[in-house]
């Protein structure tokens, strides 16, 4: 009875260190097959963002500073479509009616640098201000934010 005892001590550890070899095996080849599919799934979206156009703006936020109540400021936030195909901006709107967004509503060949012109109306207005343009176009994401900030006396 007491050789019994050894012999399922040493069968018991033999199959504990098998499974853990095992399973670390398992570990390892399901982190190969996750690696795969991050990979495949990088590459599917590098061949999408090619098939669309894209901002590259030279900033996306500006900031007044302070400003007297009542004053208009404006600023031009220039762009360049870096996408491979045009650009098409098919509106903008603003987090606010203070704020106006012009720009030119034609088609921004790749490669072709362009604008959007904000003009922030400060009147009745107090305070830090934030406001948020949100500019919809044929982009991947279908959208792109700028923002505006002022300290209004």
């Amino acid at each position: 009875m007491n050789e019994i005892l050894p012999v399922n001590s040493l069968v018991l550890s033999v199959c504990l260190i098998f499974s853990i070899c095992f399973s670390g095996c398992m570990d390892a080849k399901n982190n190969t097959g996750e690696k795969k599919i991050k990979e495949g799934e990088k590459r599917e979206q590098n061949i999408l963002s090619n098939a669309y156009p894209k901002f590259e703006f030279t900033k996306e936020i500006h900031k007044f500073g302070t400003i007297s109540q009542g004053e208009i400021v404006v600023h031009d936030f220039f762009f360049k479509n870096v996408g491979k195909k045009d650009l098409i901006i098919t509106n903008i709107e603003t987090s606010c009616g203070c704020a106006v967004a012009k720009w030119k509503k034609k088609p921004i060949k790749m490669g072709e640098e362009s604008s959007i012109s904000i003009e922030f109306d400060s009147k009745g207005r107090y305070g830090k201000q934030y406001k948020v343009i949100t500019i919809f176009c044929n982009t991947l994401s279908g959208n792109k934010e700028l923002k505006i900030t002022a300290e209004v006396n």
